[in-house]
């Protein structure tokens, strides 16, 4: 689901914005209507609370400004509203989990991930608060056990099982992110890490999954993983368990844009992703052409194209052999093929897939 996210670096944009130099000018009117030690109430409560919640997410702009100044007396007068929007129109939009119990790994999901490091992140503010290992579907175990009392398989637990202390203060934690409308997510460091086949080769998996860890930890979920991790466990269980995409729309275009696959790619970023720059041949004369958007064999969007455009470059230039659409998603065909996986299309294509990203669909007459 989409949610809102203060940046980390919103103190710093606040502090270059022109409400905060208003704050700051004696000449204002609203400033000079104020006490100096009103003024200085102000400025102090709002720098603090933006650089306290800096990083925090929140499930819309309602609820971030209700935290944000909900507690600011602004020296007893009130923050004044071009601060409050200033501060608002920081926020961007970020894809999180939505609350309530996780779904099972899929059986064929789980024969390929093997033995597995895997990590709990509270999506409130990205941080890391668990980290074991398992099979099966303990990745899923603590919040299974949370929020659906669902008893853990003692099949699935790798090395010691986790103190009945720690497992409770987890499960509490988990509660508090649901209550607050997020849903924990989920991420596998190292997978198929039984199948090493020296001891060399399983150290060096755990020590990827241990700088894995301290990433995570430090700046937050990773958006896009290299080829060795770390994954979201719904990517993973798409690559392994996705159901085979149903027979496409007679004319249409496969358009495949590896950062869909980010963590923060929310609706509107994997449109603003996937619309340029295409070497678009005759598709770009089909009316409302549906345009599917995918990553890793896995279908992310679908969009309807409204009408296409001359592409520019950064400087301006026209270049009159690439096009930009237009267009809007399509309710319809994203129920129809979303979440759905590519790969038969991949091999009656040769295997693999365009190194420009454009793959048409059918003949245009």
């Amino acid at each position: 689901m989409d949610a809102v996210e203060l940046p980390r670096t919103a103190l710093d944009a606040f502090l270059s914005s022109s409400a905060f130099a208003e704050m700051l000018d004696p000449g204002d009117e609203r400033t000079a209507s104020r006490s100096a030690a009103a003024r200085r109430a102000e400025v102090a409560e709002v720098v603090r609370a933006v650089d306290r919640l800096a990083g925090r997410r929140f499930i819309d702009r309602e609820r971030a400004g209700e935290v944000v100044f909900g507690g600011i007396t602004g020296g007893g007068l009130g923050v004044r509203p071009s601060v409050v929007d200033e501060v608002l129109a920081l926020l961007r939009p970020v894809a999180v989990p939505a609350p309530g119990p996780p779904k099972p790994v899929p059986y064929e999901a789980q024969s390929a991930l093997g033995v597995y490091v895997y990590a709990l992140v509270d999506p409130r503010d990205a941080s890391l608060f668990h980290v074991g290992a398992g099979r099966g579907d303990r990745v899923h175990r603590h919040s299974a056990a949370a929020l659906a009392g669902v008893v853990p398989d003692p099949v699935d637990i790798v090395g010691d099982d986790d103190p009945v202390a720690i497992a409770d203060a987890i499960e509490e934690r988990i509660r508090d992110i649901d209550a607050d409308g997020f849903g924990v997510e989920h991420w596998i460091l190292r997978y198929d890490i039984g199948s090493a086949n020296s001891a060399e080769l399983h150290a060096n998996s755990l020590r990827r999954a241990g700088l894995d860890v301290a990433d995570l930890a430090g700046s937050g979920s990773s958006d896009a993983p290299d080829a060795h991790g770390p994954w979201r466990i719904e990517e993973l269980v798409g690559r392994y368990a996705a159901p085979v995409s149903p027979p496409l729309p007679e004319l249409c275009v496969l358009v495949k844009v590896d950062a869909s696959a980010r963590g923060d790619a929310t609706a509107d970023v994997i449109y603003e992703l996937s619309r340029s720059a295409w070497r678009a041949g005759p598709h770009r004369t089909v009316p409302d052409l549906p345009v599917l958007v995918f990553a890793d064999d896995l279908v992310r969007a679908v969009h309807r194209v409204d009408y296409w455009e001359s592409y520019r470059d950064a400087e301006g230039n026209l270049d009159p052999k690439r096009w930009v659409y237009t267009g809007t998603p399509d309710p319809d065909l994203e129920a129809r093929y979303v979440g759905t996986s590519l790969r038969e299309v991949r091999r009656e294509r040769g295997g693999k897939w365009n190194p420009s990203g454009w793959h048409p669909y059918g003949h245009v007459s």
